[in-house]
């Protein structure tokens, strides 16, 4: 492979990783925009476990937790386990929409994330022990 499709692949392998981590703080806007009442509501026994709770009330284990209900917000069919399959009417729609987009965007930087990873895992394997 020639040195400028090395850089290339190297620049987007940093590109993917920069956009985990403006997803990351775009998402906290959607923590700072959830509602307390909903968080006091969902975010509790018996839906959680107390130790949940606890954990995933500081940082950085809050950043899972607003995963989490991103998650819940844009497909509620995914809180049947822990019976949050209506917590979605509890929140303002903008807010649904705010999550249906941030958990498609997530999903798609995740698996560009993956694809560049498995590249430069081929690239390295052949050029290692096949070539």
């Amino acid at each position: 492979m020639s040195q400028v499709m090395l850089e290339q692949a190297f620049l987007l392998m940093m590109y993917s990783f920069a956009a985990f981590w403006m997803w990351t703080l775009i998402s906290v806007g959607f923590l700072l925009a959830t509602p307390k009442t909903f968080l006091q509501k969902y975010f509790c026994p018996p839906y959680f476990r107390s130790g949940e709770v606890v954990v995933f009330s500081a940082f950085p284990a809050n950043l899972i937790r607003n995963v989490m209900f991103i998650r819940l917000l844009a497909s509620p069919s995914s809180g049947k386990v822990r019976g949050l399959n209506e917590a979605y009417l509890d929140v303002p729609s903008w807010l649904i929409a705010y999550a249906k987009v941030l958990y498609v965007s997530l999903i798609a930087v995740l698996i560009w994330m993956f694809g560049i990873l498995v590249f430069w895992g081929c690239y390295f394997a052949y050029d290692r022990w096949l070539a």
